[in-house]
């Protein structure tokens, strides 16, 4: 019995890919290729769950057991006899990525005895971007005994040399008739009605706001700013800042990085508060009425824009520099 949305989801989720003929054609892609695989997706998808489904066939198997292990007190993972899996967004192994290229080569020195090659899952890939030219050479030297699928939300931040040595699949997000669709025929609920009109395809936020929008405990977590926003915060922050005040914007871009708020997620963020005239009115608080939907649509344009420049800065650097620019775009915003 499923005691959770999200159990319920998981469980149902292999019947979901298998009925859908978008996603299905690429796991059956994926089955038939014999090289490196590189998933990458925008945040919403349940990445996770389709790697997990990509394993299960690729080995005939109906589940996995998983033990997990510290490497060298470095290198946390978990493996069974098909697979290694690493998940490099792991606080203790983003401290020590320095040491994977190591524990990578103690693995495919050794042959594999129950398949021909070792299958090694790399997720968030994209971490690895000061240690590009190691693993580069890994790939090449070890590509007759090991396999890599790896996943990752920034495909933008993997060098063209990495990318060339993968079969890459994007993987879309599920649309909105699509998730409908799975309320009603696989876990028999409705949609949150806020989440709808928005047009979200963030299914992961979708089943969370339906696991606890009901529960009397979480009648003050579950607001309109938090189903809208992708940091509710943000609402209260832009009525009460002082432009003279530059430390606010400091503040706010560490606690922005500390929830793993993106600069995409900001982006959206200030787009729907302009939608709901929040933004508009701190930009031009004295604005005719005339003049409020031509306003809205330039000033909409000018935040991409902005956040693109932005982005494409942040994404020329390594992740550790990701709170100076999220400052950067935010004084570019507000000041």
């Amino acid at each position: 019995m499923c005691d959770s949305v999200w159990n319920k989801f998981q469980e149902k989720f292999p019947e979901i890919i298998e009925n859908n003929y978008k996603y299905n054609n690429i796991i059956n892609n994926i089955l038939t290729s014999p090289n490196n695989i590189l998933l990458y997706c925008s945040n919403g998808f349940p990445i996770d769950l389709f790697i997990e489904i990509i394993l299960l066939k690729k080995t005939n198997n109906k589940s996995f057991y998983r033990n997990y292990h510290l490497w060298e007190k470095t290198i946390n993972y978990c493996e069974n006899q098909y697979f290694i899996e690493i998940d490099l967004m792991n606080p203790e192994n983003i401290k020590n990525l320095d040491k994977l290229t190591k524990f990578l080569l103690n693995i495919v020195n050794t042959k594999n005895i129950g398949l021909t090659k070792h299958i090694i899952i790399l997720k968030h890939i994209d971490l690895l971007i000061k240690y590009f030219y190691e693993f580069r050479i890994l790939l090449e030297k070890f590509s007759n005994n090991i396999i890599f699928i790896s996943c990752t939300h920034n495909i933008s931040k993997i060098e063209a040399p990495i990318k060339s040595r993968y079969n890459i699949y994007r993987i879309p997000l599920f649309t909105l008739n699509e998730i409908d669709e799975i309320y009603k025929n696989y876990l028999d609920m409705s949609l949150n009605d806020i989440f709808y009109t928005l047009r979200s395809r963030d299914i992961i936020k979708s089943l969370f706001l339906t696991e606890y929008e009901e529960k009397p405990s979480t009648k003050d977590l579950i607001t309109d700013e938090f189903i809208i926003y992708n940091y509710p915060p943000i609402v209260e922050f832009l009525k009460s800042f002082n432009k003279n005040n530059i430390n606010e914007i400091r503040n706010l871009s560490y606690k922005l990085c500390q929830y793993n708020i993106r600069i995409i997620d900001i982006i959206n963020d200030f787009i729907n508060l302009t939608n709901n005239d929040i933004y508009l009115y701190y930009k031009y608080p004295k604005i005719a009425k005339k003049n409020i939907n031509n306003t809205k649509n330039l000033l909409k344009m000018e935040i991409v824009k902005i956040g693109e420049e932005v982005e494409y800065m942040l994404s020329q650097t390594n992740k550790c520099r990701e709170p100076i620019y999220i400052e950067n775009l935010l004084c570019k915003l507000l000041i």
